[in-house]
Parts: structure tokens; sequence; C-alpha cells
């Protein structure tokens, strides 16, 4: 018989956050490891607050972004399908033309590109 190690807990979708500053709601949250999550509430430091960690959100966006591209998360809080310095967030979940000023990003998933070498 195989041993278990794992117990089953949550579902993975919402996590505790403690914030490290003041917060509101819909703000993206970078967290160490690459992932982000999307605040349900606001708060202040040290409050703990969920995060959502998956899902389809509409973000203020720059540029256009093809349909699953992968998108990166500016300094200013829009995406882009630019990497340069940006933050890694997901995938683009239906095409953003250039003129638009939001798009679909559907938050951890797909794999950022490797870095050149």
């Amino acid at each position: 018989m195989a041993k278990e190690n794992a117990i089953f807990r949550r579902n993975g979708d919402k996590m505790d956050y403690k914030c490290t500053a003041a917060v509101a709601p819909g703000d993206i949250i970078k967290l160490a490891g690459g992932l982000v999550g999307v605040a349900e509430t606001g708060g202040l430091k040290d409050d703990i607050i969920a995060l959502t960690m998956r899902g389809v959100f509409e973000v203020e966006s720059t540029g256009a972004i093809a349909q699953g591209a992968a998108v990166y998360l500016t300094a200013d809080g829009k995406v882009t399908a630019t990497k340069g310095t940006n933050t890694f967030i997901g995938i683009c979940w239906a095409a953003a033309g250039s003129s638009d000023t939001r798009a679909l990003v559907a938050i951890n998933v797909g794999v950022a590109p490797a870095a050149a070498g």
C-alpha cells in the first residue's frame, strides 16, 4: 500500500496575504517565486487579506496583445506583451488591439519564456 503524504486542505484559488503596504481591491500583488494574486478587498499594512490566485481578469493594457500571448505587468500596473524588465503574470485570454486600453488576462497560467542565452 502506498504511503499517503498529501492531505487535501484547499482548492488553491485563494491565498492569505499579509499586506506589506496599503492595498486596494483589485490590486495585483507580486509574490515570491513569480506568482501574482489579485486583492479581493483592501487592507492596510499588516492586515491579512485574500488574494485570488487564478482566473481571468480585465486589466489596463498597453499596445496590441495577441490571444494566448505571454503578458507582463509594467511598473505602472498595466499589462503588455513586452517582456523587458516587466513581471510575467499570465496569458492574454482574448486578443487586444493597439487602441484597446484593457485586456483579459488569465493570471498564473502559462510559463514565462526562458531568458535568452
